[in-house]
């Protein structure tokens, strides 16, 4: 019986080795899991920054300057739903201008940035998505 004792208390102890072996193998997988989301968010939030910086050197050749500002303020975070009223507000704009009887020229050029404005804020949009 003491045999059959000395065997119950080696295969637990057995066991128990295996447990732990594989909890710590299964902490480590976390743990490199993790680390991976985190390099996949970096790589994300830069990639979205790139896209951020060049539509703001884009637009300062043709949009006013509160649209810069607005656009620049999303570097803090506002996000797609800040862009989207910028979008929003931009396309009013827009059409508030083509209903108006005549268009001099000076308008119809403020016209076109805000068209060249409009396309490159829709391409930030959908870059941030």
């Amino acid at each position: 019986m003491a045999k059959e004792e000395e065997s119950g208390i080696d295969e637990l102890m057995r066991l128990s080795r295996q447990f732990t072996r594989q909890q710590e193998e299964h902490e480590k997988q976390e743990r490199q899991r993790q680390e991976q989301g985190k390099k996949v968010r970096g790589v994300l939030q830069g990639l979205q920054d790139l896209n951020l910086s060049m539509a703001l050197s884009q637009l300062k050749g043709v949009a006013r300057p509160e649209v810069i500002q607005q656009v620049t303020a999303l570097k803090s975070g506002g996000g797609t739903e800040e862009l989207r009223k910028i979008v929003t507000n931009l396309v009013d704009e827009m059409e508030k201008q083509l209903n108006q009887e005549s268009l001099l020229k000076k308008e119809i050029t403020q016209l076109a940035d805000s068209v060249r404005t409009l396309s490159i804020l829709l391409d930030l949009y959908f870059s941030l998505q």
